[in-house]
C-alpha cells in the first residue's frame, strides 16, 4: 500500500470500520491483480504436484496405423501384458498411439488427415516414443519402404528360442535404400529410380488367437520402430503376445 503513514493508518481505520461484504469488495477491487497472481501460482504448483504423483512410467510405446483395435483388446495387449510382467498399471503404462492413417496416393478428403498422421509418426519416432507399431498391409508396405522398420533378426537376435517360435509368421518386404525422389519432385529427373532390397522386418499375427475377432479386413502386421530404446520390453512384449491362448 503506497502512502503517507497518516494516510496508510486511515484507510486501516476505515478498513477495521467496515462490515464483512464491505470488506471484501475492498479486497476484490484494490488486490484483484496480486490475489490473481497468486491464485495462478498456487494453481500451477499443485497441478505440477499432481502431474509427479499420479505420472506413469511409460514402458513401451505403441501405435496402430490403419486399424482400430478397440478398448478390450488395447487392454489386453497393454495393461494385462504390466500385471504379466508384475508391474503396476497404476505407476506404469504402455502408451498407444491411436487413429493414425497413413496412404500413399489418398483421396483430397483424407489427404489433410494423412499427412497430419505421417508428422506425427514421424516426430514420434524421431523424439524416440515409439517402439512398436501395428499395421495393415497398405501401412506396412509404406513403414518398410520408408526404412523406419527393424529387420526382425536384428530384434531378435538376443532370444534366439523366441525368433524360432516367431520364424513361421516372419514377413518381408521391400525397403528403399536410396532414391531420386527429391531430384524427381523438383521435375529435375524424368524418372523415378530407386535402389531397393528385401527385408524381414514384421510379423503377421492375424491368425493368432488374441486377434481371432478383431474383426479386421487383411492381414494385421506387427512391426519393431528401427531407432527403438525399449527393445528388451519389445522381446517381452512379442513373447507375452505369442503365449495368449
Amino acid at each position: 500500500m503506497r502512502g503517507s503513514p497518516e494516510e496508510r493508518a486511515a484507510v486501516r481505520r476505515s478498513f477495521k470500520r467496515m462490515n464483512l461484504k464491505e470488506k471484501a469488495a475492498y479486497i476484490a477491487t484494490y488486490y484483484k491483480l496480486p490475489l490473481f497472481t497468486a491464485f495462478v501460482v498456487i494453481a500451477v504448483a499443485v497441478t505440477s504436484v499432481i502431474h509427479q504423483i499420479t505420472k506413469k512410467d511409460v514402458v513401451l510405446y505403441a501405435a496402430e496405423v490403419n486399424i482400430v483395435m478397440g478398448e478390450d483388446l488395447t487392454r489386453t495387449l497393454t495393461e494385462d501384458f504390466l500385471s504379466n510382467q508384475g508391474l503396476d498399471i497404476k505407476k506404469n503404462e504402455v502408451l498407444v498411439y491411436q487413429g493414425l492413417y497413413i496412404d500413399e496416393d489418398p483421396a483430397n478428403e483424407n489427404h489433410q488427415f494423412a499427412y497430419a498422421s505421417k508428422l506425427k509418426i514421424l516426430g514420434a519416432i524421431n523424439a524416440r516414443q515409439m517402439d512398436i507399431v501395428f499395421m495393415n498391409d497398405n501401412a506396412y508396405s509404406q513403414m518398410s519402404s520408408s526404412g523406419l522398420l527393424l529387420p526382425m533378426d536384428t530384434a531378435l537376435q538376443q532370444d534366439p528360442e523366441l525368433y524360432e517360435q516367431l520364424k513361421p509368421f516372419l514377413r518381408e518386404e521391400t525397403v528403399i535404400i536410396e532414391d531420386n525422389s527429391i531430384e524427381y519432385d523438383l521435375n529435375e529427373s524424368d524418372t523415378y529410380e530407386a535402389v531397393t532390397e528385401q527385408q524381414i522386418n514384421a510379423v503377421d499375427v492375424s491368425s493368432l488367437p488374441v486377434f481371432r475377432n478383431a474383426q479386421m479386413d487383411g492381414s494385421l502386421y506387427i512391426g519393431v520402430i528401427a531407432n527403438t530404446t525399449h527393445i528388451e520390453e519389445v522381446r517381452a512384449w512379442l513373447a507375452y503376445l505369442f503365449s495368449i491362448k
